[in-house]
């Protein structure tokens, strides 16, 4: 994942106070996901390059904050509209959308906020709407209806398909679950043990001002107390660290020694499960990472700042034809393409522009995905299958129902002391320690 800023805490006011031009900014990055359906980073991505590098963090703060708010906010302003807003002017019903996110999660003074909003306005090319949204933020300021909050859905901020889907999955868990949603989450790093031990990585944090605790979930993380952008982090430039949630760190743990294996890494981008496996490069191993073309530069990216290599290939892993050269695989890992559901609260788009109805077109594709790489792995081999969802269907239901197509693949159990054992594998749920991983280890007779 490429983390340039880390996110702010809601409970810390940020640096300075939105002007209008972040709050114009932020307001076209939130049109573009709701309304347009684009993803988070990629809206940013774009607009972020119409202003000042120093406003970026209060523009992600406001983006990223109102859309993990979404689902709470946009009910409420649209009971203050009299009428819809034209889809042509939907980025002043967003910018509306985040002023209330503002009043409730940023230390400033709501008539601040209110007159950046109505400014905001006039940048965004709206000058006519002005009278609109003043007259709209300051009804809402009146007069905070609760009508909206007897809802879970209002509660939590989520869509009912995935409220039901997690109660389902997790009966004992799943308030914590939705209340981690809408948390910003740790920021975790992955320390390189090629040029560092993470004990002297910490010290080197700590000469830096920078406070940090080493985690109980990955023998290589360390947790920043605040997060900071990557520019900050001694040695990051030099690949003597990378940015990884500490529960994606742990796949070098399952799979064991690799000396003398040949090793894929399927569906391999960004890249930081690739890095971490290239930072064992002592073990002596071929590595192989795999993704799709468009995708391919962000392994390259990683691995040039680590200073390491692989064998990188540019296509699709459901086609083994395109790129296997028909010699056996000791080591599969398959970090498969999924809802994303473990990680919302990095990704708050997700809730946005997820639905029920792609759950199971995504588990065809991950049973394809394990069906098309199985053949790759030599008798005796493992393929570890990895998921960033919480949700059974991706999960166990998925590698039993692989098992059942797959007589000679057997399951070697996962054992952690952290996180849940399922039927199949081992869960991680979103929390302090890391997000929401699945793990389950296949072994082929």
């Amino acid at each position: 994942m490429d983390i340039r800023f880390g996110p702010v805490n809601a409970s810390t006011p940020i640096q300075h106070m939105p002007t209008a031009e972040v709050c114009a900014v932020a307001a076209t990055i939130v049109d573009d996901v709701l309304s347009r359906g684009r993803t988070l980073d990629n809206a940013a991505r774009h607009r972020l390059r119409t202003t000042r590098p120093e406003s970026w963090p209060e523009v992600r703060e406001i983006a990223w904050g109102s859309i993990r708010w979404a689902y709470r906010y946009r009910p409420i302003l649209r009971h203050r509209l009299h009428k819809p807003v034209r889809q042509r002017e939907s980025v002043l019903e967003n910018l509306m959308l985040c002023a209330l996110y503002q009043y409730d999660h940023l230390d400033e003074p709501e008539y601040a906020i209110t007159s950046s909003t109505v400014d905001a306005a006039r940048i965004l090319g709206r000058k006519h709407s002005r009278q609109l949204v003043n007259a709209v933020l300051r009804s809402h300021l009146r007069d905070r209806d609760p009508v909206f909050e007897t809802t879970a859905e209002f509660r939590y901020a989520t869509p009912e398909w995935l409220l039901s889907a997690v109660r389902h999955a997790w009966p004992d868990n799943w308030q914590e679950i939705l209340d981690n949603f809408n948390l910003h989450p740790p920021l975790s790093l992955r320390v390189n043990p090629l040029h560092n031990s993470r004990e002297a990585y910490l010290a080197r944090l700590k000469q830096a001002g920078l406070s940090a605790s080493p985690s109980q979930l990955s023998p290589w993380a360390v947790t920043l107390e605040k997060p900071v952008p990557v520019t900050k982090l001694p040695g990051f430039a030099d690949g003597d660290v990378s940015v990884q949630d500490a529960a994606a760190q742990l796949s070098p743990l399952l799979l064991g020694a690799l000396e003398n294996h040949r090793v894929l890494d399927a569906c391999a981008a960004p890249g930081g499960k690739t890095g971490q496996l290239a930072e064992l490069t002592e073990q002596g191993f071929f590595l192989k990472a795999l993704d799709m073309p468009d995708r391919i530069h962000l392994i390259e990216e990683n691995l040039q700042r680590l200073g390491l290599t692989a064998q990188i290939s540019a296509a699709d892993a459901t086609q083994p034809g395109q790129w296997w050269d028909g010699e056996p695989y000791d080591v599969v890992l398959l970090d498969a393409p999924c809802s994303g559901s473990g990680v919302i609260r990095r990704h708050p788009d997700i809730r946005v522009l997820r639905r029920g109805s792609d759950i199971p077109a995504l588990a065809d594709k991950q049973l394809l995905l394990l069906r098309r790489l199985w053949p790759v792995l030599k008798s005796g081999g493992r393929l570890l299958y990895v998921t960033c969802s919480i949700l059974p269907a991706e999960n166990d239901d998925l590698v039993n129902t692989f098992l059942k197509l797959e007589p000679e693949a057997k399951i070697s159990r996962v054992d952690f002391s952290h996180g849940i054992k399922t039927r199949l594998g081992h869960q991680f749920l979103p929390g302090k320690q890391g997000d929401g991983l699945y793990y389950a280890m296949l072994h082929k007779q």
